[in-house]
């Protein structure tokens, strides 16, 4: 639901879970936790480019006005 509201969204390679049974047990769960330091860096990434394109006076372009019709005609 977030990309319907014109958001930069960082992702990753895989689904945002980690998982483990007991406290400590998902830093075991390697793949969960790649997706998390990719996820990181990703967001990391978004942040220094928006930062850079306002301190450079990138103009984003405005919203439109929702047009809504609830799929029918």
């Amino acid at each position: 639901y977030l990309t319907y509201a014109e958001m930069f969204m960082p992702t990753t390679n895989y689904w945002n879970v980690g998982h483990g049974r007991i406290p400590g047990e998902v830093h075991e769960d390697a793949e969960g936790v790649q997706i998390a330091r990719v996820l990181g860096k990703n967001m990391a990434l978004t942040l220094k480019m928006v930062q850079n394109a306002k301190e450079h006076h990138l103009v984003f372009p405005e919203k439109e006005a929702k047009i809504m019709t609830n799929f029918v005609r």
